[in-house]
């Protein structure tokens, strides 16, 4: 196996984890899996159809698997809109239900067993559905530790993801709105990443298989995502780390190409969907709704600073990130110019979205798809600040606990009205 020069600099990242650390790395996934089954259910117990039919973006998300299993036909699902010659489109890709649907049939098989209806929608789905976040959240998590450890020490790495699970908007779409598509695209982001890093050094055929599957979910799933995929060329950090990256799948071949054979399914059942309801076979749905870009009256200033969802006031944690992520950038420390990079093209694009403020957001939700990335400078932010005197660990430990408290008051206050100007 080759591995990329400048990838020297950073020995923690291919160096295999010792036992306690796969103890605490098993720990973390148990902590955040059972926290959010647990607070889905606090949140959603009472009335648990409704968490999976309140006509929002998460009825378009999960109305492929109803559709699919119970009705048998997709020609005009729940939330869709009527085109001009009367068929109809849904908005939303089904790359989200290709990852709950496991848990769909779990839910629809428990449904069967204790006599429930067998619609999608009654409470055993919902049970089945909130089992599978939590698992992705724990999983999501995981990642972000694994990623944020191949840069840093394990216990930085290991307190920077309990803040990204507990401190940030995170935990509101891995508990209150886990039906949305970040939570998800959370956990594939973070994987291409980790492989692409894995591939770097070596990697093994599991790498070579997830890099492929993981990229093409992503995209399916949120198209702005896309942005994305060119993390492995850009973490190879040039000529020679794309020859060591290029070397490294050959060598896991096989692996590749089943991931990339799995990847083209359901792009090709998303294709044959859009040829029979728009007769093309890519389709910027949005486009066909009227929503569009409006690259002449960009807002990245109230992206991040808005009291309608603005991403640093609902989610402050970040602030100093971004700091730490700027310097280090500034000095040429991997990947910081990478992230930096993919979080200036997501501010940017969502500052050009008709709808910037992404409408019935907790804060700017846009960016959790991002956050197994910006785990690196949080855990390099950590690490400062052990390494500082008493007072100054004292002081941070008082400002975390106010920003885990002002993040879990937002959370219980969140509404679901749809943030209208004025």
């Amino acid at each position: 196996m080759s591995t990329a020069p400048y990838l020297h600099r950073m020995p923690l990242a291919s160096t295999p984890m010792e036992r306690w650390e796969r103890d605490l790395q098993v720990a973390l996934f148990l902590l955040v899996a059972v926290c959010s089954f647990h607070l889905q259910w606090a949140f959603h117990g009472e009335d648990p159809v409704r968490f999976l039919s309140h006509k929002t973006d998460t009825l378009g998300y999960y109305q492929w698997l109803p559709a699919v299993f119970v009705d048998h036909a997709v020609d005009k699902m729940y939330w869709c809109h009527q085109l001009e010659d009367g068929r109809w489109l849904s908005m939303f890709t089904l790359g989200a239900a290709v990852l709950w649907a496991p848990f769909f049939l779990l839910g629809h098989a428990a449904a069967w067993a204790f006599g429930y209806a067998m619609d999608g929608f009654s409470a055993p789905y919902a049970v089945a559905f909130m089992f599978g976040s939590a698992l992705y959240a724990g999983a999501g998590c995981v990642v972000a530790f694994r990623l944020a450890r191949g840069y840093s020490a394990t216990m930085p790495a290991l307190a920077a993801t309990v803040l990204l699970f507990a401190g940030t908007n995170l935990f509101h779409y891995a508990v209150v709105q886990s039906s949305m598509s970040h939570l998800l695209s959370f956990l594939l982001i973070g994987t291409y990443a980790w492989c692409s890093v894995q591939l770097l050094h070596g990697g093994r055929a599991v790498h070579a298989l997830l890099l492929p599957v993981s990229g093409a979910l992503l995209l399916l799933i949120r198209p702005l995502n896309g942005i994305c995929l060119p993390l492995p060329l850009l973490l190879a950090g040039g000529v020679s780390g794309l020859g060591v990256l290029w070397r490294n799948v050959l060598e896991h071949r096989r692996a590749f190409l089943v991931g990339l054979g799995l990847s083209l399914v359901p792009w090709m059942l998303q294709m044959a969907y859009w040829f029979q309801a728009t007769d093309q076979l890519l389709v910027f749905t949005y486009g066909r709704k009227g929503e569009h870009f409006e690259w002449d009256r960009m807002v990245p200033g109230m992206v991040l600073f808005s009291v309608r969802n603005g991403w640093l006031v609902y989610s402050p944690l970040f602030i100093p990130v971004l700091a730490v992520l700027v310097r280090a950038a500034w000095v040429g420390r991997p990947p910081a110019r990478t992230v930096l990079l993919l979080v200036m093209a997501t501010l940017l694009l969502y500052s050009a979205w008709w709808c910037w403020f992404l409408g019935c957001s907790f804060g700017h939700r846009g960016f959790v798809d991002l956050y197994g990335l910006l785990a690196v400078p949080l855990a390099w932010a950590v690490g400062a600040v052990q390494r500082r005197g008493l007072s100054v660990r004292l002081l941070a430990g008082i400002v975390v606990v106010v920003l885990l408290h002002l993040n879990m008051g937002l959370t219980a206050r969140y509404e679901w009205l749809w943030s209208e100007p004025g």
